[in-house]
């Protein structure tokens, strides 16, 4: 899977908590089942380090063309092209964008393959008897799978019977060109079948070094292979809860899977997918995966390889210019007939004289004489009427004030030197001054707070 690693950066975004629209409710049909085969593996052959890993996969790219996994359709383009060609002020533009981002978008428009599902959920049980403290579950791992590798089907890749990527799943060699870090060979070629640099290998896209330290035999095929779901997947969780956190806590999930790929936004698509596959939600705003972008271009059609899908009303079609004018069609006179009189050949031929149906033959008017059947008379036993109640359908809700959550959603301003952790900064259209084109505002910890002056809060 295509990775770009950018040395040095620093997540500094709030990791904000979105509205999800719930436009499938029915939910994800896998959520209530259970891998027929949950262990093969002794949990003692498999530890978690009570160190915490620091990183398993490249730093997710924050600029450039989306990876295909999360490349979602060019909906955006489509839905606000037309505004370009109308005089609306800055404020409406600010709002129209902000509008575009709660586009819905299908998270799985393929369903997520059942072996995957049995990894996912193997591993998690697996961790959940040696670790019970870490409460690791199998949606954060299927959220991890999603973003990683689209559930291992990057690149043309299907898992085979054993669960295992074919033809395997090999990154770009982090060579320090196109925005990477420069890694070179530690495997030998042995995991990325590259001599010269490393390369990110697997569905959930583990470099050698990190898979020397993480790396686990799932399966219990007696070979810890990073192009095998379980092991890759067992492999995750382990960096994830190594350190001895509970990730059930507040903001520990948000750390350990920072660990796993330093980038906020990577983070948040992750936990925003995890959420949405706990509940059985199908469909999430696009402003719920900031790690994804719409392909260039207009329309709804789905990015090959992506597996997302377009979850609203059609796209619009472009409408013709108002100086087009319609052609004259044909004459409604109808033409004048041939010169000449016709051949023979063109004479129709005569039609058959219809042939008189039959009648059908007549109905006896008595029944033919017979011995009468007696019919048995059976008592009448009532049928109780049973009622199923409906269980209620809870949506998740927004944790956050509505204010919050339309703020947060707008594009965040670069951070000034002494800004404390965690502020952001936006520019918010819907209350400028005269002359401006909005009021710049700032949030910590998702409350709105004065602007510090100097580094330090007002």
């Amino acid at each position: 899977m295509v990775r770009i690693v950018r040395a040095g950066t620093t997540a500094r975004r709030v990791a904000a908590a979105v509205p999800v629209i719930a436009l499938a409710t029915a939910g994800i049909a896998f959520a209530a089942t259970r891998g027929a085969d949950q262990g093969a593996v002794a949990p003692t052959s498999i530890t978690v380090p009570d160190t915490a890993i620091a990183q398993g996969s490249p730093t997710y790219p924050q600029a450039g063309p989306a990876p295909a996994p999360m490349q979602l359709p060019p909906i955006y383009d489509t839905f606000t092209k037309d505004y370009a060609r109308v005089g609306v002020p800055a404020e409406a533009r600010a709002a129209i964008s902000a509008i575009g981002s709660f586009a819905p978008v299908r998270l799985d428009a393929n369903g997520i393959p059942s072996v995957a599902v049995a990894a996912y959920q193997r591993a998690a049980g697996v961790l959940g008897s040696i670790k019970p403290g870490c409460g690791i579950d199998w949606a954060l791992l299927g959220a991890i799978g999603r973003v990683e590798s689209n559930h291992a089907r990057f690149g043309g890749n299907v898992l085979d019977a054993s669960g295992i990527a074919r033809p395997g799943i090999i990154g770009i060699p982090l060579d320090g060109s196109r925005g990477t870090t420069r890694i070179t060979d530690t495997d030998g070629g042995a995991l990325d079948r590259d001599t010269t640099f490393d390369r990110a290998v697997g569905p959930m896209q583990f470099i050698p070094t990190s898979w020397a330290v993480a790396g686990r035999d799932g399966d219990g095929d007696g070979v810890a292979n990073p192009q095998s779901l379980t092991d890759a997947v067992t492999g995750a969780g382990v960096l994830l809860c190594s350190g001895g956190a509970d990730l059930r806590a507040p903001g520990a999930a948000y750390q350990a899977v920072m660990r796993y790929n330093h980038s906020d936004s990577y983070v948040r698509t992750v936990l925003s997918i995890a959420d949405a596959y706990r509940h059985g939600i199908t469909v999430l705003p696009m402003n719920a995966l900031p790690a994804a972008r719409p392909a260039s271009g207009t329309g709804s059609a789905t990015p090959e390889g992506s597996g997302f899908a377009y979850a609203g009303s059609p796209a619009p079609r472009s409408t013709a210019s108002s100086s087009a004018r319609p052609t004259p069609g044909a004459s409604a006179k109808p033409s004048p007939a041939p010169a000449g009189k016709p051949s023979p050949s063109q004479q129709p031929a005569p039609k058959p004289a219809p042939k008189p149906a039959p009648k059908p033959a007549p109905v006896p008017s008595r029944p033919a004489p017979g011995l009468p059947l007696p019919l048995p008379k059976l008592p009448g036993v009532p049928l109780p009427s049973v009622t199923v109640p409906k269980p209620p359908v809870k949506l998740p809700t927004p944790t956050l004030p509505a204010e919050s959550v339309r703020l947060l959603a707008l594009p965040h301003l670069p951070l000034l030197p002494g800004d404390p952790k965690n502020l952001v900064r936006v520019l918010d259209p819907l209350h400028s001054t005269k002359g401006s084109t909005g009021t710049v505002v700032c949030l910590l910890d998702s409350k709105v707070v004065t602007c510090p002056s100097g580094g330090l809060l007002g």
